[in-house]
């Protein structure tokens, strides 16, 4: 493929350039497109070669100076473009901005369950709150979130203030990590694949899932199945399956405590905040 589009800018992003001593055997090589004449059937396209798996997308409109998914990449053709412009980053700003976006988005999410309307989604509203709050506590950390390795950079993070360390706790405890046994994450993964089923690469995401079950990393991979899901749920385009209460509850192991589930609500919510405001 690469032979055969030399006049395209392509880059190796992701894991397996930006830290791939972190890298799991399942990991995909994720390849962006930043130049050049391409058609519509390239971005999102997978080719598999042996063992691996690569994946081409397509960020030709993307803004490099803000986009996080470029940082650490590493160019495989000759571009016109990127060596100029690339090294102006400011690292520390575009991370920390990144974060508090992501911030806002978990405020935006556990603020839902302050109506008494929200009792129906309120245990999942908290859980995407906690996804986006673990995903800015890793940005403002100027750590790049990566779905199947979050949970590890969350335990690599170096915490020095203690609110943060008792955000990350919120967090931990909203999303449910110790009931990831075998058996729940074996229904949630059957939940995952019908909300899914659609998808381009449930194929792959699959593979990741099973390679996360085979190693015995059950905390990594219950995270990530609920990741997964809350990605999902929102992009606006399938924003009618929050709707689908029973088969995200099962994908998403949610609690019925209704109780609890405002008490952590406000512990979130207080906490977002918190680290908005430091």
């Amino acid at each position: 493929f690469v032979s055969n589009n030399k006049k395209l800018d392509l880059a190796l992003i992701g894991c397996r350039a930006d830290c791939p001593h972190d890298s799991y055997d399942c990991c995909e090589y994720d390849i962006a497109i930043l130049g050049g004449n391409i058609d519509n059937d390239i971005d999102k396209k997978k080719i598999q070669l042996g063992d691996s798996t690569l994946e081409f997308l397509n960020f030709q409109n993307q803004n490099f100076n803000d986009d996080i998914s470029l940082y650490n990449m590493i160019e495989l053709n000759k571009s016109n473009v990127l060596v100029s412009e690339y090294p102006k980053l400011d690292r520390k700003k575009l991370f920390n901005a990144a974060g508090k976006r992501r911030i806002v988005d978990s405020l935006f999410n556990v603020s839902k369950n302050g109506s008494s309307s929200a009792e129906l989604n309120a245990s999942l509203n908290l859980k995407m709150a906690a996804y986006d709050l673990i995903e800015g506590i890793l940005l403002m950390s100027e750590t790049r979130p990566m779905p199947i390795h979050e949970l590890n950079q969350l335990r690599q993070v170096e915490v020095q203030k203690d609110y943060i360390k008792e955000t990350i706790q919120i967090c931990i405890e909203c999303l449910g990590i110790e009931r990831a046994t075998r058996t729940i994450i074996n229904r949630s993964y059957k939940a995952l694949k019908e909300i899914l089923k659609d998808t381009y690469d449930i194929d792959l995401l699959s593979s990741k899932i099973q390679f996360l079950l085979n190693n015995g990393l059950l905390a990594d991979c219950y995270y990530y199945i609920g990741k997964l899901v809350c990605s999902h749920l929102e992009k606006k385009d399938n924003a009618s399956q929050m709707n689908y209460h029973k088969l995200n509850n099962i994908a998403l192991d949610l609690t019925n405590d209704y109780e609890k589930v405002k008490k952590m609500s406000a512990l979130m919510k207080r906490n977002c905040k918190l680290v908005l405001k430091n």
